[in-house]
């Protein structure tokens, strides 16, 4: 049966309840005119299937889509890897040891590849990849790459073998041995590196291997040779450059602090910056140890003004070091007012300040002072709360203060504070302190002799004895011992024992005072009297 052109026999579906039939939504019937007109056109035609030639070009169509979506996400895969490969990791700005960071900045200065932009960065490295290293200046140029991703164990075997396959003028290659210095003095191998710069210096004349030189030679103790380069440097290129810093400190740390000094007034009329007084203060500080001259440290304190006037905020660092400084002289009473501004400043390091104000105190006959900080101090560590000091320098290679915590000498703390509370007379609080202090070191003798002297005076003169007797034995303040237990022995009505105390005096001792003591007792012990004797 021939079928109408606008429909199509369908197998109908009925509804049960009404038993209509249902109408399917996609039969010819429901088709536009067009559609119709298009199906009347059709009608009788035979149908065409692709050939077999034709399903191929499809098919090899569909292979090469892929292939090219497949090598254009291995593109993109490779751009981004070859993306992160090329960035510049170098900086020389955090660096903290002055030659490293001079070499990096010099490194940096040479490499192409490092100041080159990233397209061009990243088409160096692909190339570096895909090309067959023939020459010097392959090696050269890979080395470049490595140093500026900071791999400087592979660019100084790159930059070896462009130095093996050099073939060119003497400038050239020494270019070559100042960049090998540069990589050993980053690897802080400075032997090595003097070695490659010298040979560079030996070639051509460069300023600025001589400025990485100095610091170099500076790290190996060589002060002499590191001042002889900077001189030269700075009679190529003048004072007034970016590395005045690091010229200085080259002076600095071969203790010619009056040059530094100059130099630092240079920088304060030129810069004004507020670190540039502190500097120059240490410089002052040197000075004034070199010379014994509180002139300088005078300067120094004028110094430590001007930095906190120029928005300078380590002032209890600056307070310091000039305690420091006013220790060196021997300035301690000054040195204690010092400590004691970076402790009310709020200094990092409390301990070590209690530690030195004690000191400083004691040294300056101030008792009073040292034993209440030294009081402090003791119930500080007895609670736990530090049991460390800290030995604090300026270091001469960075005119900086330099701190080292080590174990505190708790026992020589426990002496000094005992000591001073027996010199402003409070006995049984030195007598504490003292005994502290021998419970961790028995056999320290000046601490028994001051315990005696405390035990004397508190007429516990049998235990005194035995604290004289054993601060003899081990030769702590013998005279004093002696004379003391001299004392303890009339009391005890031990006559002889006392004569042969005074004896000793008058064949061994020098102090006057003790001696004359001691020859008028012992010719009222030979009289057969009892000498007077102060209690006080």
């Amino acid at each position: 049966m021939q079928k109408s052109p606008g429909t199509c026999k369908i197998k109908a579906e009925v509804n049960w309840k009404t038993g209509k039939r249902i109408q399917q939504p996609f039969q010819i019937a429901d088709r536009s005119r067009s559609d119709a007109k298009k199906a009347k056109a059709d009608h009788g035609k035979e149908r065409r299937y692709p050939q077999v030639s034709e399903r191929a070009e499809v098919k090899k169509r569909g292979i090469l889509f892929r292939a090219t979506a497949a090598l254009l996400v291995a593109a993109m895969i490779s751009g981004i890897l070859v993306y992160q490969q090329t960035g510049v990791i170098i900086n020389p700005e955090p660096m903290q040891n002055k030659a490293v960071r001079l070499a990096a900045k010099q490194l940096l200065a040479d490499n192409d590849y490092a100041n080159a932009s990233r397209l061009e960065r990243m088409s160096e490295y692909t190339r570096n990849l895909l090309s067959g290293r023939k020459s010097s200046g392959d090696y050269r140029r890979a080395a470049q790459i490595e140093i500026a991703r900071e791999n400087y164990q592979e660019a100084i075997t790159l930059t070896s073998r462009a130095i093996e396959g050099f073939s060119g003028s003497d400038p050239e290659i020494a270019d070559l041995y100042f960049q090998m210095g540069y990589l050993h003095v980053m690897e802080n191998e400075f032997a090595e590196a003097l070695k490659w710069l010298d040979l560079g210096m030996a070639l051509t004349d460069s300023p600025e291997a001589k400025l990485v030189r100095a610091q170099v030679k500076l790290n190996l103790g060589d002060m002499d040779a590191a001042v002889k380069d900077v001189t030269a440097y700075m009679d190529a290129v003048g004072s007034t450059t970016e590395y005045m810093a690091d010229l200085i400190n080259v002076y600095e740390a071969a203790g010619n602090y009056e040059t530094a000094a100059l130099m630092y007034t240079r920088m304060i009329e030129t810069e004004g910056a507020a670190d540039s007084y502190l500097h120059r203060a240490f410089c002052y500080i040197g000075i004034a140890q070199n010379n014994r001259d509180p002139v300088f440290m005078h300067r120094a304190a004028a110094d430590r003004d001007a930095y906190e006037k120029a928005g300078g905020r380590e002032t209890a660092t600056a307070d310091v070091m000039l305690g420091i400084g006013w220790m060196r002289i021997e300035q301690y009473s000054l040195a204690g007012e010092r400590f004691i501004a970076a402790l009310n400043e709020g200094y990092g390091n409390p301990e070590s300040l209690y530690y030195y104000i004690v000191l400083c105190s004691y040294c300056s006959e101030n008792y009073r002072q040292a034993s209440t900080y030294g009081d402090q101090l003791i119930d500080r560590v007895s609670r736990g709360e530090s049991g460390h000091v800290a030995e604090m320098d300026l270091e001469g290679t960075t005119g900086k203060l330099n701190v080292k915590l080590t174990e505190m000498d708790f026992p020589f703390l426990c002496q000094m504070t005992g000591a001073s509370y027996m010199k402003i007379g409070n006995f049984n609080q030195a007598i504490q302190c003292l005994t502290m202090c021998l419970s961790l070191e028995p056999e320290r003798a000046t601490a028994r002799y001051y315990r005696g002297v405390c035990l004397l005076k508190l007429k516990r003169y049998q235990e005194a004895e035995e604290d004289f007797n054993r601060a003899i034995a081990g030769n702590g303040e013998p005279e004093k011992s002696h004379y003391s237990r001299a004392i303890c022995r009339i009391k005890l009505d031990n006559a002889a024992g006392a004569m042969e105390d005074f004896d000793w005096i008058l064949l061994n001792g020098t102090d006057e005072e003790l001696f004359q003591a001691a020859s008028g007792m012992m010719a009222q012990l030979m009289a057969g009297e009892i000498p007077a004797i102060d209690e006080e």
